[in-house]
């Protein structure tokens, strides 16, 4: 059992008044089976067991919002910290699970965490021990109960973690234990506040990952989560500004988004570029120092930064904080005699979101030397307005590529000036920067999505460079746009030629790939192979990868990519899929393995059967667990190849949104439904999801955002449908 209270959910477990501004201390008793593990904010001063029941006391807390008290009992696998440390540190696990726990990391990572945050706050972590519960069916990704984190299973592998999915979960440990100075301790006075909670512990894990880790590539994964989530967020219709109204806690479950995480934080990010890093530290001490243990606003916050950089933010607060919208950015050179003698930065911003933002960047220019390019400078400068005049470096040679916004500090879209554009086209992999040669791959593929680019352009583009990338943060993010890429293909009837053309295409590149290396490599490519597996070659493959006709060198097929193969055959009702499935269930009787089994039974249904998976899915049955409806949900129309199969019901399903929406509450709506909208890369259908937002204005927040967010898309995938050719 546990509880997770936000935003409004702490009321049912004892009454009170549930917001966030009113702080208590909580004394908690409990009595519960003598063989479980009962956990909550203090550590138990006593227990006492009486037969089959042990009774549990817990003394008082620190003032706290009711949001982040906890409870949380089981039958728990326990491991203390074996090095002694300053606070009591312990781990919470399924005894099943228990043997795929990386305990060392977890410890370790938990260290640095203090140790960075207890300095760079200047605030010793103030609550007695520290625990981190790894639990069942959990709803989200984390959550920062105060010294009682929860985390999803799903952090954990049936397998040796990858140094990218080590990442990921460190990523989320710091998150987790900023929010305990920034949230527990601190604490926004409503849910307008909820951007700078959760904005500044996503930029605050990512400087303790910098700062107190030995991973290197922190910006590099920052730039292609948190800023390229906002960056899609920040243009679609359902956007907001960071800092906005909440009328109630509806609103506040649907603003849980990339806008309040990711844009928030990108905000933060350049707002210490901006002001220095120093100054920004100091503005966090101050603003910690003055507010422990009570609630703020935002003028507390913004107040403390302005305080430290005696400055005046107040235009800053109001075009990032209260504007929404993302802005362009490109740059108009002038040379004479191959001498850059002239640099305007030209700002532009939507009709419908016209303010322009001052931001501080780095301008960097590169030039080829023998096919390659190779750093000519870079220069930083403060800009604002629609143009903005920049120095010229003295003696910059005239550059083949000039790039506004090196090493990631600002959050803008980038319009490549026309040298720089050819010049990427066939020298971009010889860029030594791996962050950067990622910058610009998103660039074009942002002028895929604006209809801007064809799709197979940039399809041939990355065939051609794919396996000359050596960095692996780098070639998770090329192997991500390419399954974007077959995304789309498969959601065009009209493509189907072209399909058949890609598909055999990167088959070959990718298995070539996964021959040929070794380690986290080999899993990166394996399994990019499995999802774009799209031809009788491939499904062969990985078919005989699972009954172990083919083995690769040096590698053990682990139980979950066992079950990633029998997904993609059940998709493709490849002939034996049934039997696959119930062989696979036999061997993995877990509860993850049940999961799976559903999961490839969504993904081989067709017809009338899809629909009866979807109402049971979307049914109001308590007994019924959220994690069922998402495994069906996220089966149910997978976008690499079944979209179309929800045509003969996407009627039907618009249909049963107001009945869903009075059966359910704000987290199933934010969870389930907001991606359960049909998708059809029509514009016909985009009328009908925008024509529902409009009929049933009486839905819960979470679902307008969904049908208004699957709307625009599927007028987008139309736009990258028209611009579709045949290669040459």
């Amino acid at each position: 059992l546990y509880t997770d209270f936000e935003p409004y959910d702490a009321n049912r477990l004892f009454p009170h008044f549930d917001q966030p501004d009113l702080k208590a201390r909580y004394t908690l008793s409990v009595q519960a089976p003598a063989n479980w593990q009962v956990v909550s904010t203090m550590r138990e001063t006593a227990t006492r067991v009486d037969g089959a029941t042990r009774f549990w006391t817990f003394p008082p807390t620190e003032p706290l919002s009711s949001y982040v008290f906890s409870l949380h009992a089981g039958e728990y696998a326990v491991i203390e910290e074996p090095e002694p440390f300053r606070y009591p540190l312990r781990l919470f696990i399924r005894h099943s699970l228990k043997q795929y726990l990386e305990t060392d990391f977890w410890f370790a990572t938990t260290r640095q965490g203090f140790d960075f945050f207890d300095e760079y706050f200047g605030l010793p972590y103030p609550f007695q021990k520290y625990d981190q519960l790894i639990v069942p069916d959990y709803i989200s990704g984390a959550m920062e109960n105060v010294a009682a984190v929860t985390f999803n299973e799903s952090f954990l592998q049936r397998r040796a973690s990858t140094r990218s999915e080590r990442f990921s979960l460190a990523s989320v440990i710091m998150h987790e234990m900023a929010h305990m100075w920034f949230g527990d301790i601190t604490t926004m006075a409503w849910w307008n506040g909820l951007w700078l909670n959760e904005s500044f512990a996503t930029y605050m894990a990512s400087l303790a990952m910098e700062g107190g880790t030995d991973f290197d590539e922190v910006w590099h994964r920052f730039f292609l989560r948190s800023k390229q989530s906002a960056y899609f967020a920040d243009q679609l219709v359902t956007t907001h500004p960071i800092e906005l109204p909440v009328r109630n806690t509806a609103e506040a479950t649907s603003n849980f988004d990339s806008i309040t995480y990711g844009k928030g934080a990108s905000s933060l990010k350049q707002l210490a570029f901006l002001l220095g890093p120093d100054v920004f530290r100091q503005g966090v001490r101050d603003y910690l120092a003055s507010n422990a243990w009570d609630n703020t606003e935002l003028e507390d916050f913004m107040g403390a930064m302005a305080a430290a950089a005696a400055r005046d933010l107040d235009d800053w607060t109001q075009t990032w904080l209260y504007q929404a919208g993302v802005n362009s950015i490109e740059l108009e050179l002038q040379c004479e005699a191959d001498r850059l003698t002239s640099i305007k930065l030209l700002q532009s911003a939507p009709d419908d979101q016209p303010t322009l933002r001052e931001q501080r960047m780095r301008i960097a220019f590169y030039g080829l030397q023998d096919g390659a390019l190779a750093p000519q400078g870079a220069v930083d400068a403060i800009y604002r307005g629609a143009s903005t005049a920049i120095p010229v470096p003295e003696g910059q040679a005239c550059p083949d590529l000039a790039y506004p916004n090196a090493d990631d500090h600002g959050y803008a879209k980038i319009n490549l000036d026309k040298r720089s554009l050819e010049t990427l086209k066939s020298a971009i992999m010889t860029l030594d920067d791996p962050l950067l040669r990622s910058m610009l791959w998103n660039d074009l593929d942002n002028m895929v999505q604006n209809a801007e680019l064809p799709l197979t352009a940039f399809l041939d583009i990355l065939a051609t460079n794919l396996t000359a990338e050596t960095d692996l943060t780098a070639t998770i993010d090329l192997l991500y746009l390419v399954r974007g890429g077959f995304a789309y293909l498969h959601q065009v009837p009209a493509a189907a030629d072209l399909l058949v053309e890609y598909a055999a295409r990167f088959e070959n590149i990718l298995w070539q790939q996964v021959q040929q290396t070794q380690g986290d490599a080999r899993q990166i490519w394996l399994s990019a192979y499995i999802d774009t597996a799209n031809n009788a070659t491939a499904w062969s493959r990985i078919g005989k990868l699972l009954s172990g006709d083919i083995s690769l060198p040096d590698y053990d097929l682990d139980q979950d990519t066992r079950w990633r193969i029998v997904h993609k055959l059940s998709e493709f009702r490849q002939p034996g899929y049934a039997e696959l499935v119930a062989a696979e269930a036999d061997a993995d009787s877990s509860s993850l393995g049940i999961e799976n089994a559903v999961r490839a039974q969504v993904l081989a249904a067709r017809g009338e059967e899809k629909l009866a998976w979807f109402e049971k899915a979307m049914a109001a049955d308590e007994n019924y667990k959220l994690r069922r409806s998402r495994t069906i949900r996220s089966a149910l129309f997978p976008y690499s190849s079944q979209r179309q199969l929800a045509a003969p019901f996407a009627e039907q399903m618009v249909e049963a949104l107001p009945q869903i929406s009075a059966a359910h509450d704000s987290t199933f709506h934010f969870k389930v439904t907001q991606y359960s909208m049909p998708r059809l890369c029509s514009v016909e259908n985009a009328e009908r999801l925008r024509t529902a937002a409009a009929r049933y204005p009486e839905l819960d927040p979470a679902i307008i955002k969904g049908l208004k967010r699957s709307a625009q898309l599927d007028e987008r995938c139309a736009g990258v449908a028209e611009l579709l050719q045949p290669t040459s």
